[in-house]
């Protein structure tokens, strides 16, 4: 059954309804951003390549579905992250410019637009990186980490995924994405437990800590360092570390097996590399 766009919850039963695929096309949210083309969709939301009407800017706009767009805590939760990750000012994150909510209920973020592969894709298609270039990445998205955990926000859910390579330049200039749903850490006493959704499940099994996976309350940085561990390894061999049948085996190896080594696979690595990646 479809109901006119005003309509948000189904008369029925009150539960929240989803938004026809492409409805959001050729709309502006907010007066401001023109909705022109749908990039790709994840669980929290669907990505557009928008346009900042004054400014005849291209934009990245992240929509929240609208499921979770009916629930205030969810809400209030998006827009503290959205707020946090607006302070991270680097060049190898992804910059925040805006968020909110527009007439028609829909909540959004506002990124900068991106152009290139992901650091998944490059991988995929040209198999294991010589050092020298995975070094290089490597420091580009650590600097971007160390920005992000100095204002206390740990990205949670760092993959290859979640690394762009921008096309526009020769070498590798590589970005961070999805500080956006990142855990931002609570001061002291400031914790509230309302405002984590538990329901949630962040992280993606293969390149989860062996904390997120026993699904320790308090993850903090070093969870963040354990998956740029994971990357580094796919970069430098060509896949990850743990496969399974089951999100839970994969969480299982994490939990009780030692990572296996670089060199297992790439003989031609000094074996300070694996110092490093085993670290």
């Amino acid at each position: 059954v479809e109901y006119p766009d005003a309509t948000t919850l189904c008369p029925a039963d009150g539960i929240a309804l989803e938004k026809d695929a492409d409805s959001l096309i050729g709309t502006t949210l907010a007066g401001k951003y023109r909705i022109d083309a749908r990039l790709n969709e994840g669980g929290m939301g669907t990505v557009y390549r928008g346009c900042h009407v004054l400014m005849d800017k291209t934009v990245a706009v992240k929509v929240l579905r609208p499921s979770l767009a009916a629930d205030e805590k969810i809400v209030a939760r998006f827009s503290r992250e959205a707020r946090a990750a607006s302070k991270i000012l680097h060049p190898h994150a992804l910059s925040v410019t805006d968020f909110g909510e527009a007439e028609n209920g829909v909540v959004f973020l506002i990124m900068e637009y991106l152009n290139g592969r992901t650091l998944k894709e490059v991988i995929r298609q040209e198999g294991p990186m010589e050092l020298p270039r995975a070094v290089e990445i490597l420091r580009q998205i650590g600097g971007a980490l160390d920005a992000a955990h100095a204002e206390g926000v740990v990205h949670r859910d760092l993959k290859s995924d979640n690394i762009m390579l921008l096309s526009s330049t020769s070498t590798d200039y590589a970005k961070v994405l999805d500080f956006g749903i990142a855990k931002i850490k609570e001061p002291e006493g400031g914790y509230d437990p309302a405002l984590t959704a538990p329901d949630l499940v962040i992280g993606t099994p293969q390149y989860m800590s062996p904390e997120q996976c026993s699904q320790a309350p308090d993850i903090d940085a070093r969870s963040d360092i354990y998956s740029l561990g994971v990357i580094i390894y796919e970069m430098l061999v060509g896949h990850v570390p743990f496969t399974g049948p089951s999100p839970t085996s994969i969480m299982l190896k994490h939990l009780q097996e030692p990572a296996p080594s670089v060199l297992a696979e790439r003989d031609d690595l000094p074996k300070s590399v694996e110092g490093v990646v085993a670290r």
